[in-house]
């Protein structure tokens, strides 16, 4: 019962209704009240013209009649003046028009009542008009919404500041119309990025394919030592090594990109995790004859995925290392604060210009200073979106010619 009070409709409903009820009561008391009092008037008269005609007649009877007026008369009394009156006809079976006064104050009571029913009915209706007028204005705001958001306009928001259902049935709305409008986002979003997948794959692929499809033709059509023919087999295996690698890589990437991949986090410790990437990538680091160095303080746990975050871990540091000239050196630190877990990582190399910058984490993206030929540009990308599922942030700081610091924080 309380939550049914809490509608605002309802409470203006039972207050008009209670209003109108006071005012029904009111009025009709007070044209009963007036109505008595013609009829104790009416009373007077004909009870004192009736007095007044026996006293005439016998003036010793007015000691005896006098009381009787203003006083009530027990029940043997009452029985036989009843018993009296009707040998003359008179009785409450007997028409009202034969009782003047009477019949009159009846008459007037039911002309009253009846125009106090019909003015508290146009009341009622006017207020039932005006009530229900506003109630289904409210209704067709809500019914005017939800037809623009099926015609695609997401940015209508309907405003209800006062308690009850119809500010609920709002709220709903509203509710209703950002997940709509997000889901409706979402699929776009996955469908460009769809439409991007096809197209970065069709663009990475074109050139090895086009690469494969000469080297055939040129052993099927010519004649070739088997020196020559070894060679084109060569270059064939490393183009097809190279789009097994990209295609996995890319794929990786767009699992990542559309969440289809569950990180299997644990608590564990980040120095190993570190410690086994470096030990991974480290016959790279031998080859160009760079030293990978690690700061360790204290051994610090991290919720994470091992492998995924190793994997983000070694791009980072083989873009350092392809960066890095011969007898170089990358650090890598590991700091614990009461808010952020922290890994840094900073290498001595070429470093990356300042129109670089904003654009080393997008995918497929080269620097104009870059010099290998075989970069894709996808290894920092896909760090990037590792690091974002561990609810991480990645930075860069670099100059041109004062290496790059890459820094990983996880809040």
């Amino acid at each position: 019962m309380k939550n049914y009070f809490t509608n605002t409709e309802i409470k203006i409903s039972s207050a008009a209704l209670i209003f109108m009820m006071i005012i029904f009561l009111s009025a009709s008391s007070f044209m009963m009240k007036i109505n008595n009092d013609n009829l104790k008037e009416g009373y007077i008269k004909q009870m004192g013209a009736v007095a007044l005609r026996v006293i005439e007649k016998n003036p010793d009877l007015e000691k005896d009649i006098m009381p009787l007026m203003t006083k009530n008369v027990d029940n043997e009394e009452a029985a036989k003046g009843e018993a009296f009156m009707k040998q003359y006809g008179l009785s409450k079976d007997l028409q009202d028009s034969f009782f003047p006064y009477a019949g009159q104050n009846i008459i007037n009571n039911i002309t009253a009542l009846a125009v106090i029913f019909l003015t508290m009915l146009v009341v009622m209706f006017i207020l039932n008009y005006i009530q229900y007028a506003y109630f289904y204005k409210r209704i067709r705001r809500l019914t005017l919404g939800a037809e623009r958001v099926v015609e695609g306009d997401y940015d209508i928001s309907i405003s209800e500041n006062k308690e009850g259902d119809l500010s609920k049935l709002s709220n709903s709305f509203n509710s209703m119309r950002k997940v709509i409008r997000n889901n409706i986002s979402e699929l776009k979003k996955e469908k460009q990025f769809l439409a991007d997948l096809l197209s970065d794959i069709s663009h990475q692929l074109k050139t090895p394919l086009s690469s494969l499809i000469l080297y055939n033709d040129i052993m099927l059509s010519k004649e070739l030592t088997k020196q020559q023919t070894e060679t084109f087999l060569i270059s064939n295996k490393n183009q097809l090594f190279r789009m097994n690698w990209l295609i996995r890589n890319i794929l990786k990437l767009a699992k990542l990109d559309a969440k289809a991949i569950e990180l299997n986090k644990e608590n564990q410790s980040l120095n190993e995790t570190i410690e086994e990437s470096i030990y991974t990538i480290e016959s790279k680091a031998n080859e160009s004859n760079i030293k990978i160095n690690f700061n360790e303080k204290e051994e610090i746990e991290f919720c994470h995925d091992r492998l995924w975050l190793e994997e983000a871990l070694n791009n980072i540091i083989k873009n350092g290392i392809e960066h890095t000239q011969s007898g170089g050196e990358i650090n890598i630190y590991l700091e614990e604060k009461p808010v952020y877990k922290r890994i840094i990582i900073e290498d001595n190399g070429e470093g990356i210009s300042e129109d670089d910058l904003p654009n080393i984490f997008k995918r497929f993206y080269k620097a104009k200073t870059s010099k290998k030929t075989d970069s894709i540009g996808i290894g920092l990308a896909l760090s990037k979106s590792i690091i974002e599922l561990h609810d991480g942030i990645i930075e860069v700081q670099s100059k041109l010619g004062e290496g790059a610091r890459f820094i990983i924080t996880f809040l």
